[in-house]
């Protein structure tokens, strides 16, 4: 049955929206596609009612859009899209290519048929089409994203470490949650945090694990590495984590995330800056703009007795202070084992490398050469997705 019978014609819809993730095309393939994801608010209602626009789920969507890069060139003059960069964009029912899937907020971010891309250019960034008021836009948008959380609590990451104060016997648990990620932290057995919660969005839910359990957590806190859905979306899902006291870089974000942070409200603590205390080190990536929020976000470390370990969120590492790489046996492997032309630091014995992404993947990790060049410096993998997938789960990082 054609899907315009089958789910009834839609009118069009205009959104703004800014770029979260760009999956490159494949540059030896002239048909392959790239991907965007966009966190979005619909135009008209934005216009009607300004930052309160972002208080109501059905005027938010993720939305992903796809086509080749000659025909985001030819068709839209987009050229190269980056994170961060602002969109105007209208979607309709006409058939046609390029081709889009909303992921509505009111429908918790569950896509429905493909749309077509009637219109779209970019009105932020170095290679922005400017017009008229484009410039008052992006102020006003991005001054919407940020005015829910305008007056949330801000301490040092200092501060933070100090509250948390994990000692005792600490275990660090790199939780199988398809493509995403999802740090446990035990202390003597018993489950108190988490270092990122994330769950893969609507387009990777396949790589989830079909039987996957769900640690018990009472209270206890989450430590964000970045604001990306896929570091915190498993936390947005179920209540039980939106309680826990949350803990995160104040980053510029979309509509939608801005929406979760107002939601986690008095639990939601910007932190900044390094800390240190109890073997556990905190410190943020050295990226110097703003809208790099991979490269800008946290990383921990933990050491002790001469074993030390790193979680390195979604930050490359040459983005990542020296003194939290040196002499590392154990690393998380920067996002998801995505492509990188930054080399790994060389191992210390026992070398172990977990990579965290999930099987069947449309971002198209893991990237080969990122994992021949862990093997050459002497790290043994361990992927929590594997094949066969009876050989993938959690994996520990520390012990």
């Amino acid at each position: 049955m054609p899907i315009l019978k089958r789910f009834g014609k839609r009118d069009p819809i205009s959104y703004y929206g800014v770029v979260e993730e760009v999956v490159e095309a494949n540059p030896l393939s002239g048909r392959s596609r790239s991907f965007i994801l966009i966190d979005c608010v619909m135009a008209d209602r934005f216009e009607e009612s300004g930052p309160q626009a972002l208080e109501d789920r059905s005027a938010l969507a993720l939305v992903r859009a796809m086509s080749t890069p000659k025909r985001w060139k030819e068709q839209f003059g987009l050229g190269e899209l980056a994170t961060g960069d602002w969109l105007a964009f209208q979607l309709d029912d006409g058939g046609s290519v390029p081709r889009a899937w909303e992921l509505d907020a009111a429908n918790d971010y569950i896509s429905g048929p493909s749309r077509s891309i009637r219109s779209m250019r970019r009105f932020s960034g170095p290679l922005a089409s400017i017009q008229p008021g484009d410039q008052a836009l992006v102020v006003r948008l991005m001054t919407a994203t940020s005015v829910v959380v305008k007056n949330q609590r801000r301490i040092s990451a200092a501060a933070a470490m100090t509250r948390l104060g994990a000692s005792g016997r600490i275990e660090i648990i790199v939780l199988d949650v398809g493509q995403a990620s999802a740090t446990l932290i035990k202390q003597d057995g018993k489950p108190i945090g988490f270092f990122d919660v994330g769950a893969p969005i609507w387009f990777n839910k396949g790589s989830l694990p079909k039987l996957m359990s769900m640690p018990i957590l009472p209270d206890g806190f989450v430590i964000l590495s970045h604001w990306d859905f896929d570091h915190f979306d498993l936390g947005r899902r179920h209540a039980a984590y939106r309680s826990l006291e949350w803990y995160a870089p104040d980053q510029p974000v979309g509509p939608n995330t801005a929406r979760f942070q107002a939601e986690l409200g008095s639990r939601l603590t910007f932190i900044d800056g390094p800390a240190r205390l109890g073997g556990f080190s905190l410190a943020r990536g050295t990226a110097s703009l703003t809208s790099d929020r991979n490269g800008s976000g946290y990383q921990l470390r933990y050491e002790r007795d001469g074993q030390a370990v790193l979680l390195t969120g979604d930050a490359n590492y040459d983005q990542i202070e020296p003194y939290m790489l040196a002499g590392i046996s154990g690393v998380s492997v920067p996002h998801h084992a995505g492509r990188s032309d930054t080399p790994p630091p060389t191992s210390s014995a026992p070398a172990r490398a977990i990579a965290s992404y999930g099987l069947p993947n449309h971002y198209r990790h893991p990237h080969e050469q990122t994992l021949i060049d862990h093997s050459s410096q002497g790290w043994n993998l361990a992927p929590t997705a594997t094949t066969p997938a009876r050989h993938r789960g959690n994996r520990s990082l520390y012990p």
